[in-house]
């Protein structure tokens, strides 16, 4: 409820005095009227806009939250929401050491395999580029 200030015409005296919307409209309409305590004559209202105090809601602005920020909050949950089902339910491979399906212990086993098979069927030089593409493998493994 909003703070007006009272003054009294006759004697002089003024005050403070807490009002409801309605008794104020009623009020300006003519159906109430202010008498002052001292003298028992009619007050003037004088409204005091400085003493009408808000309670703002503590958004990130210190005022209400705007609706991207629910928003922002709503689908930061649901990325996590997703983030676990995909765990459960999202089939992700582990790379095996083999070379053409033919599993072997480690990487370096397999780029030693390719290596010998290659030079077998196509030369040194061949045997050399394929056994290259498994250094980054044999790197990460070790």
């Amino acid at each position: 409820m909003p703070t007006y200030t009272t003054h009294c015409q006759n004697c002089g005296d003024s005050g403070d005095l807490r009002l409801s919307f309605i008794d104020y409209d009623d009020i300006q309409r003519g159906d109430k009227k202010l008498v002052c305590n001292q003298c028992d004559h009619s007050c003037e209202i004088l409204f005091d806009p400085s003493s009408v105090q808000f309670v703002m809601k503590d958004g990130e602005t210190g005022s209400f939250p705007s609706k991207a920020v629910k928003e922002n909050k709503y689908r930061a949950r649901r990325r996590q929401v997703m983030a676990k089902r995909e765990q459960d339910h999202v089939f992700k491979p582990k790379l095996q050491a083999n070379y053409q399906g033919i599993e072997t212990g480690t990487w370096k086993d397999a780029r030693e395999f390719a290596r010998v098979e290659t030079a077998k069927e196509h030369g040194q030089l061949a045997a050399t580029v394929v056994a290259q593409t498994y250094d980054p493998l044999v790197e990460k493994g070790s």
